[in-house]
């Protein structure tokens, strides 16, 4: 667990320095228990490599089951599976990605978390 706590700040720079938007990876600098990544239309598959990357170094594994994009190389659909070898997984699909989607995961690592893990919309 000490192990993810430092390699989460390592995570937010590779995720800003890579280019995709924090949409992808959100974490809060206050908040540094907490991994949520939100897939939307404006990824592409580049983006969603870097985030299975990414997630591997935090000791998450995602799974991309089914991906579809649209004529520009946005992402349209997807079907993930995500474990966070701690004991929570889950999975999630979605037909219509949009750019304003609020959709994904998140991994809350906080003692006092009002919910430590959810998929699906965020």
């Amino acid at each position: 667990m000490k192990n993810l706590f430092k390699s989460l700040p390592i995570l937010v720079v590779v995720a800003i320095a890579s280019g995709f938007t924090l949409d992808a990876i959100e974490h809060q600098q206050e908040d540094k228990d907490r991994i949520e990544v939100s897939f939307n239309r404006k990824m592409e598959f580049n983006d969603l490599v870097k985030i299975k990357l990414d997630l591997a170094e935090a000791g998450i594994t995602i799974q991309y089951r089914l991906l579809e994009f649209d004529e520009q190389g946005g992402l349209k659909s997807l079907d993930f599976k995500v474990d966070c070898n701690d004991g929570f997984s889950g999975s999630a699909k979605s037909r219509e990605i949009l750019n304003q989607t609020r959709w994904g995961f998140y991994r809350d690592y906080r003692k006092d978390a009002e919910s430590p893990f959810g998929t699906g919309g965020l």
